[in-house]
């Protein structure tokens, strides 16, 4: 339960820091003024690509791979990842960087960023053009932030390859 709360809370520091946008009418208008379009993120892979990639139980497939919209931005939630795609901000990536240790990796994107959360979950933000993709992993019992790191950059640098 304390995963979950630290996740929600990551989310509404990730929201406040991006701005509130409207979804839904103000998208098509937002589109003829030129301005950030809401990318639906369980639409980006399919959920047999994130599962070779980040690997759960089969027990956990049969748990529905579930979008959310948030306020300018959306997440697809699956057994053994998060992701979010919102707008870029690099306040954002500020604000983060003052309250934790972001480590800067390439190769990822136009910016890459992980880093450990308190040892209860790893994160990788990436600014992919117009966007910020964020991917969190639980770290699992008896496992490091170090040895999930190779999994964070996979899935990074697969859904940042479909928000181009």
């Amino acid at each position: 339960m304390a995963r979950v709360a630290v996740r929600v809370l990551v989310m509404v520091a990730l929201v406040v820091c991006t701005g509130p946008t409207d979804i839904g009418a103000a998208e098509a208008a937002a589109a003829v003024r030129g301005q950030y379009q809401v990318v639906k993120v369980c639409s980006l892979l399919t959920v047999a690509e994130v599962k070779k990639l980040a690997p759960w139980e089969p027990m956990f497939d049969q748990m529905k791979v579930e979008e959310e919209a948030f306020t300018g931005g959306s997440s697809c939630n699956y057994p053994s990842v998060t992701v979010q795609v919102m707008q870029f901000r690099q306040a954002t990536i500020d604000a983060l960087a003052k309250n934790g240790k972001l480590e800067s990796v390439t190769g990822v994107g136009d910016g890459a960023w992980l880093r450990n959360n308190q040892n209860l979950f790893g994160e990788m933000l990436v600014k992919v053009g117009p966007h910020l993709l964020t991917v969190q992993a639980d770290i699992s019992r008896g496992k490091t932030f170090d040895t999930l790191k190779p999994t964070l950059l996979e899935l990074g640098k697969a859904f940042a390859a479909k928000l181009r």
